[in-house]
């Protein structure tokens, strides 16, 4: 008789964390001109954050973010490029996006609903030709990987 060890668990993701407003920055950017900027992890979100992307690929993370109370904002101007921004189900966003010829859209992988008082993020900008996509999801979620291997060690 063997015996077979439970797959290991992984790692939990620390939720955003909200700051004193005096530790957010005003004003902060990226600017991806055929080149690829990518922002993960522990970092701060600025009360407003400026993304062009121009033939160009921008990924931000707020799965992990340190955030000010209230209001930031993410203004995009996206050409013939991508943008891909993943937020936790804990902060609230509204998007007004113009796309031409391209897709300017938020897909929700989690029914939660944050709570009034979350921090806000508010996304705006336009997509030529380009392809800007706001994912909501829980960091913390067993990924599909993590879901087959379960089901085949005979967990679900």
């Amino acid at each position: 008789m063997t015996q077979t060890t439970p797959p290991a668990l992984p790692a939990r993701v620390a939720p955003p964390v909200v700051i004193p407003p005096e530790l957010v920055p005003d004003r902060r950017g990226a600017v991806a001109f055929l080149s690829s900027i990518n922002r993960r992890g522990d970092w701060i979100l600025p009360r407003e954050f400026r993304i062009v992307s121009f033939m160009g690929n921008v990924e931000l993370d707020l799965t992990s973010v340190r955030i000010g109370p209230g209001e930031s904002r993410i203004e995009i101007r996206c050409v013939w490029g991508n943008v891909e921004i993943t937020v936790p189900p804990d902060i609230r966003v509204e998007i007004d996006g113009r796309p031409v010829m391209g897709t300017f859209e938020i897909e929700r992988s989690v029914k939660v609903t944050p709570p009034p008082d979350a921090p806000l993020v508010r996304i705006t900008g336009s997509a030529v030709m380009g392809a800007v996509t706001i994912n909501i999801v829980d960091p913390n979620a067993p990924s599909w990987l993590e879901k087959l291997t379960a089901k085949w060690a005979g967990g679900a």
